[in-house]
């Protein structure tokens, strides 16, 4: 499970699912674990990023990921790589009401070196009995960034993972600044975090996307409920392998394998899946 790559450098920062999102906005008092590399937030616990007061979304202050290349540091935190992509998590622990309705709203804002992608990852889970091993992922998103953006409200609604069966008592919120091939200096920064499991208003993504054919040769077609403005394709590496700004693309040059898509809605909505190229 994805939370392990947390776990490994730092511990996670548990809160009660009745809280909500605690300190979604990144206002509260931090402290910093290693100057200009690591700090310790309510709510996100000890992680790889920054607190930041320049330009921030709202507010006083945003959270700031960025990769670095650092040997003294990988030492210290026993990371597998000198290269360390920024990293931040938060779990919400307890019962989840309307899972298939999980909504999470969030400000970002990005300077990404070429070739790399940031992610942010929300997850529902069982987290079981035996720790962190065994959990099983009920519902996920994956919202993929590349390039560089200014700051821009994103809206991520999970979707069900097929043949996955549990009971949904905890959501991991998580934010990585690069993906597998880290890139130092990649950095992406993070406002205003709110989450909604009440369901109004929520578009049911089963139908907010059709993509065909599934799998495609060449001509990837995206039928979406609303505007788009832009649609991303990101290979299993997490690269990004093409972009469009139509509700079409040819894909025909691309390697066989399978793709993940990333649909950016007017609205600030995020639709995800994946396709297969043959």
């Amino acid at each position: 499970m994805k939370k392990i790559l947390l776990s490994f450098v730092f511990g996670l920062s548990v809160v009660s699912l009745n809280a909500q999102i605690i300190n979604g906005d990144f206002e509260q008092a931090a402290t910093p674990a290693f100057p200009n590399v690591a700090t310790t937030a309510p709510g996100w616990g000890t992680g790889l990023y920054t607190m930041e007061t320049g330009t921030p979304y709202a507010g006083m202050q945003s959270a700031k990921l960025a990769t670095i290349y650092n040997p003294n540091v990988a030492a210290i935190i026993g990371f597998p790589s000198d290269t360390i992509p920024g990293i931040m998590q938060q779990i919400v622990s307890g019962p989840v009401v309307n899972p298939a309705n999980l909504t999470v709203t969030f400000a970002q804002k990005r300077a990404l070196m070429a070739g790399d992608t940031a992610v942010v990852i929300v997850a529902i889970a069982d987290t079981m009995a035996a720790g962190q091993m065994d959990d099983v992922i009920l519902y996920e998103v994956d919202g993929f960034f590349s390039g560089t953006g200014a700051w821009t409200m994103q809206t991520m609604s999970v979707m069900p993972i097929p043949g996955a069966v549990g009971t949904p008592n905890a959501i991991f919120i998580q934010a990585i600044s690069s993906g597998m091939n880290p890139k130092p200096g990649s950095t992406l920064w993070l406002d205003n975090f709110t989450m909604t499991t009440s369901g109004a208003g929520i578009d049911d993504l089963t139908n907010a996307v059709n993509v065909y054919p599934n799998p495609a040769t060449d001509v990837l077609n995206f039928q979406v409920n609303e505007e788009v403005s832009s649609i991303e394709l990101f290979g299993m590496d997490g690269k990004l392998a093409m972009t469009s700004t139509h509700n079409a693309m040819n894909i025909s040059a691309l390697p066989n394998g399978i793709y993940f898509y990333t649909v950016n809605t007017v609205s600030g909505k995020i639709l995800t899946g994946k396709v297969s190229k043959i």
